[in-house]
């Protein structure tokens, strides 16, 4: 019987211990964001309003109405931070904009796509919108409220289910250490891949 060299041994043991450590990584992340957002539920999303009607999935009017809702609703769901450098460092550089609410200062994301979802009651002529943005950490897409966009197939994904029910509502500005404490936007800093989107600058008409 032919036996591996002793360092060989090593490599492929380290390479086990690895490759079961992103899985156990992975199982805690669904769990956490089952805990969080509820069961996953199916929406699509998209950049634009083009790309929205070119998948063959929805009308125009449909995915106009479900940009011109995230626009609408990008100054109060939007993540909020206290520093530019702060929301650099989960969106990327120069994908962070300055505002201000009553007195306050404060950085948020720029908004790079939408998702449209099903409402719940499978009333299939009326649906869920909401905004998304783009984490520079693992490439992933998230709700306003950090709910992982899980690729299926095509421009199809899975999010919990709170993620895109609960009413949209103004968002705490958040300080390094609340984001250090929850680990990065979203939480799921450590064993996420690009979700295979292009970049986060062509949300347009």
């Amino acid at each position: 019987m032919t036996t591996l060299p002793p360092r060989r041994k090593r490599s492929v043991a380290a390479g086990l211990t690895a490759v079961g450590a992103v899985a156990m990584l992975s199982g805690c992340d669904d769990n956490n964001e089952q805990a969080r957002f509820g069961p996953p539920t199916e929406v699509a999303a998209f950049q634009t309003i083009q790309q929205c009607v070119d998948s063959g999935q929805y009308d125009r009017d449909t995915c106009v109405a479900a940009q011109q809702k995230a626009f609408n609703d990008d100054a109060k769901a939007a993540p909020r931070y206290d520093s530019q450098q702060l929301c650099e460092e989960q969106f990327g550089a120069s994908q962070c904009q300055r505002r201000s609410e009553g007195g306050q200062s404060f950085f948020t994301p720029l908004l790079t796509g939408f998702l449209i979802g099903q409402l719940l009651n499978n009333n299939s002529s009326r649906y869920n919108y909401g905004g998304l943005y783009r984490n520079q950490r693992d490439g992933g897409w998230y709700t306003p409220g950090g709910a992982y966009l899980s690729p299926n197939n095509g421009y199809r994904y899975n999010v919990g289910s709170k993620a895109i029910t609960t009413p949209v509502t103004t968002q705490r500005i958040q300080t390094r250490s609340s984001v250090v404490s929850r680990g990065g936007f979203g939480g799921r800093v450590s064993a996420r891949s690009s979700g295979g989107w292009g970049g986060g600058r062509s949300f347009g008409g």
